[in-house]
């Protein structure tokens, strides 16, 4: 124990600007010893390829670098290894992907402007909110339904002041379990919610850029495909989720009265449902359709862009308020980790890594499958979620050619846990709210969403042998 307390007093002193140059030593050193290490098989490219990849692994992981820095470093790396020319590497900024994220993120800026989803969040709890019971359950449905169509750290911002005034107008004090089971709810549905589709988060469409990529298109995932491979997992998880919040809550009295009427009083004051709000419903009910049911015809990219040019012609949308809501340095990560995915697979680095970390004990498919699930969820709990899946979908797809594994099912097998990440805030900004709110400490995270994250992966892994099958996804 005192070990690791001192272990983590240095990482917290390591951090700190004067000694951030430890770290950048670290990854110079980390690139040094892998492209001068003799490793038998592998030629030069390839090893530069390997070494990118490891310093790029070790600053995601660290998060020393904002990731978007990162990114930029990852763009400079690989032309300097001698992988991949420049003009190989800028070309991955124009995969499907990347424009697919852009779009999505720029049409939920109006959904979150119009004030929209604080009518929807506000309507829901006041409703639904009648009993502690019903209330835990409609503060977890709601914020899973929203991470449906809006990223999952996008709808915990939302609700957030809606969750922190209910629960003190019920009475809740920090340290007690309604509070907990609250805050919880908040960040368990957004997480599960978010896995739902390609729209709760951007590792989904990053990990289908990959996809794409690696296996020259003959490879794809359509959003209605995406749903159907995705959904038991999630209703599972929120009934199971649900269970073990209502013993969280248990025991606990709260002034549920005092709640509701500020629930309702909050609802007043909002007044009328506005031009922009109706208009904004409309437009996202639309290309929520069109994604459905023309993604693979149209392109789920172009019926993005479709949306985001009617959301500023009927003036849906502003570009002041797009600046201010889309996170823009998150695409360098996305178009950097495309380019380092192809580079690891063209130079054949991908396969030797792959071989070499898991090929010596695997000796079935779903072996495999297994391996590459505990290791996503556990990267995904050290590093940011979209980060993990950066780094494992280049090992796993290579290990999916290997096995004769579906590489979409490899993909689903990479992304899909990686969004079970319930202990820490540094794997997703979910988690990070909640815990600021000084109802969820970080010991009763970890110990509430363990149980939570053991239950999904076991929720998880027989889906994929029993449920997959069925729509011909081979594990």
């Amino acid at each position: 124990m005192e070990n690791i307390k001192i272990l983590r007093g240095w990482l917290r002193i390591s951090r700190q600007p004067q000694y951030r140059w430890a770290w950048f030593v670290t990854a110079a050193l980390i690139y040094l010893f892998i492209l001068l290490f003799p490793i038998p098989g592998i030629e030069t490219k390839a090893k530069g390829a390997l070494a990118v990849f490891g310093v790029t692994a070790f600053l995601w992981s660290s998060n020393i670098l904002p990731v978007a820095v990162t990114g930029l470093m990852v763009l400079f790396l690989i032309p300097l290894s001698g992988s991949l020319s420049a003009t190989e590497t800028y070309a991955y900024f124009g995969n499907k992907a990347v424009f697919f994220v852009l779009g999505a993120f720029i049409l939920a800026s109006p959904i979150q402007r119009s004030g929209l989803s604080t009518r929807l969040a506000l309507t829901v709890v006041s409703r639904f909110g009648k009993t502690q019971n019903t209330l835990i359950a409609s503060i977890l449905i709601l914020s899973g339904l929203m991470s449906f169509v809006i990223s999952s750290y996008a709808v915990t911002a939302m609700l957030f002041p809606v969750v922190i005034e209910v629960v003190q107008a019920a009475g809740a004090k920090p340290g007690g379990r309604f509070g907990l089971a609250a805050f919880l709810a908040l960040g368990w549905g957004c997480g599960i919610g978010g896995i739902a589709t390609l729209l709760g988060g951007a590792r989904a469409p990053l990990a289908l850029g990959v996809l794409r990529s690696t296996t020259n298109g003959e490879y794809d995932i359509s959003f209605v495909e995406w749903f159907l491979w995705s959904i038991p997992l999630v209703v599972l998880l929120l009934i199971v989720s649900y269970f073990i919040l209502l013993q969280i809550g248990k025991g606990t009295v709260v002034s549920l009265a005092t709640a509701r009427r500020f629930l309702e009083a909050r609802a007043k004051s909002i007044g009328p449902i506005s031009g922009r709000e109706i208009g904004t419903l409309v437009l996202a009910t639309v290309i929520v359709l069109l994604w459905i049911f023309q993604g693979k015809a149209w392109g789920l990219e172009m019926i993005a862009f479709f949306g985001v040019l009617c959301s500023f012609v009927f003036g849906l949308a502003n570009w002041q308020e797009v600046e201010e809501d889309v996170n823009w340095g998150i695409f360098l990560m996305y178009g950097s980790a495309i380019a380092l995915s192809a580079v690891l697979r063209d130079t054949g680095a991908a396969q030797a890594l792959a071989e070499n970390l898991l090929g010596s004990w695997i000796n079935s498919g779903f072996i495999c499958v297994v391996a590459i699930v505990i290791t996503i969820t556990v990267l995904t709990e050290g590093m940011s979620n979209a980060a993990a899946v950066a780094v494992m979908m280049p090992v796993g797809l290579a290990l999916a050619a290997k096995y004769g594994i579906d590489p979409r099912a490899m993909t689903l097998g990479i992304t899909l846990p990686s969004g079970l990440a319930f202990l820490l805030p540094v794997s997703t900004p979910v988690m990070a709210i909640i815990m600021g709110s000084g109802y969820v400490s970080p010991s009763e995270a970890f110990k509430r969403g363990l149980l939570l994250k053991l239950l999904g992966l076991l929720i998880f892994l027989a889906m994929a042998k029993f449920y997959w099958p069925l729509f011909g996804l081979r594990v």
